[in-house]
């Protein structure tokens, strides 16, 4: 069963075998080298998702009971109506999550 981590640069959300525990990799999403963690180097993933408003581009946050919904952008110059992704695993090294 593959670890699942964050990228502690943009806190994509990621798995990775065995096999890659303390390998120095490339995060898929935004690039930035770091070592994949071993369990017992790790906190458990947060149940926060991260994402951009289509529309203004800002940083935003959704918990799990928001996952798939929804909602205006909360920034009062921007509040359009956007989708609150669903969260996605993404494996490191080509091994499925």
């Amino acid at each position: 069963m593959p670890l699942r981590f964050e990228c502690p640069y943009c806190s994509s959300r990621l798995s990775a075998g065995r096999e890659l525990f303390h390998v120095v990799m490339d995060c898929p999403d935004c690039g930035k080298e770091f070592m994949v963690p071993a369990p017992e180097d790790i906190k458990l993933p947060s149940p926060e998702l991260k994402f951009f408003c289509p529309h203004c581009r800002r940083k935003l946050a959704a918990l799990p009971d928001q996952f798939g919904t929804e909602m205006p952008c909360p920034y009062t110059d921007c509040g359009h109506p956007l989708q609150v992704p669903m969260p996605e695993w993404k494996p490191m090294g080509g091994e499925a999550p």
